[in-house]
C-alpha cells in the first residue's frame, strides 16, 4: 500500500514537471517575433484556376465516355469549356474581387459539370423526356460565356453587376 502511494505521488510529480516545462517552453516561443502565417494553397489563383481545369477536364473526358451524347450538345458544352478556360484567368487577374468573376469561376468549377453530370447520369428514356430542360441550360450557360467573353474582351464593367446578379439568381442553388 505504502509503495503504490509513493508511486502514485512521484507520477503526479512527474506530471506536474512535464507540464510546468511545456508552459515555460510554449510561452518562451508566444514571446519569439511570431512568423507571419503561412499563405493558403487552396486560395492562390494558380491552384483555383487548376482546380476549374481539372473540373473542366474532367467533364470532357466524362462526356467523350458517353456514346449516347449527341455530337451537337457535345461541341456545344466543348465550345462553353473554351470559353471559360479563356475568360477565367482574365478576370481572375483584371477583376480578381468583382462578382461576375466568382460566379464564372463556380460555373467552370461546379455548376457546368454537376449540370452535364446529372443528364448523363440519367436512363435513356429520362434523358429523352429531360433533354429539352438540359438543352435549355447548356444554351443558357453559352450565352454567359459568350458575354462573359463579351464583357472582358471590351472591359465593360458597368455589366458586372448586372451580369453577376443575373448568373446568381439563375444557377446558383
Amino acid at each position: 500500500m505504502i509503495i503504490a502511494a509513493a508511486i502514485f505521488i512521484l507520477a503526479v510529480i512527474g506530471v506536474y514537471i512535464v507540464m510546468k516545462h511545456s508552459k515555460t517552453r510554449d510561452s518562451a516561443q508566444n514571446d519569439s517575433a511570431p512568423s507571419p502565417p503561412a499563405p493558403k494553397a487552396e486560395n492562390s489563383p494558380d491552384r483555383e484556376f487548376k482546380t476549374i481545369l481539372d473540373s473542366l477536364l474532367k467533364l470532357n473526358i466524362l462526356m467523350r465516355k458517353d456514346r449516347e451524347l449527341s455530337v451537337e450538345m457535345t461541341e456545344t458544352i466543348e465550345v462553353i469549356i473554351d470559353d471559360l478556360m479563356v475568360i477565367t484567368p482574365s478576370m481572375m487577374e483584371r477583376y480578381p474581387g468583382e462578382s461576375l468573376t466568382y460566379e464564372i469561376k463556380k460555373i467552370g468549377k461546379e455548376h457546368l459539370y454537376k449540370t452535364v453530370k446529372e443528364y448523363l447520369d440519367l436512363s435513356q428514356d429520362s434523358r429523352k423526356h429531360q433533354f429539352d430542360i438540359f438543352k435549355k441550360t447548356i444554351d443558357s450557360l453559352q450565352d454567359v460565356s459568350n458575354r462573359s467573353r463579351d464583357i472582358v474582351e471590351k472591359n465593360e464593367t458597368a455589366e458586372f453587376k448586372t451580369m453577376a446578379n443575373f448568373l446568381a439568381g439563375k444557377f446558383s442553388s
